[in-house]
């Protein structure tokens, strides 16, 4: 169950923060103060980095594994992306 909960945590928190409109005024905010941290929240794989670190100790009490959790997200992330783009050019193709 924590491993699902994960999985979809991860992708969920990373779509949230990277595509979100809800925090496009974050992002504006954001950008002409800290670079880097704007190129972060822009970028799937960084972003799911993060968000891999953040939700670990769901799965372990070992901050190793916490690391460990962040290149998963950064994976999970991505693949996420590309689900959903495909979901989305998939239906629009059917219309």
């Amino acid at each position: 169950m924590h491993l699902i909960l994960f999985i979809l945590g991860v992708i969920g928190l990373t779509h949230i923060i990277v595509d979100s409109t809800l925090l496009e005024p974050v992002h504006e905010w954001i950008k002409p103060r800290c670079a880097w941290l704007g190129e972060l929240m822009g970028c799937q794989q960084c972003a799911g980095f993060w968000c891999g670190v953040l939700l670990g100790p769901l799965l372990s009490g070992n901050p190793l594994i916490w690391f460990v959790c962040g290149f998963a997200g950064s994976f999970l992330a991505q693949l996420g992306y590309w689900l959903l783009e495909a979901l989305e050019a998939f239906a629009k193709g059917r219309q």
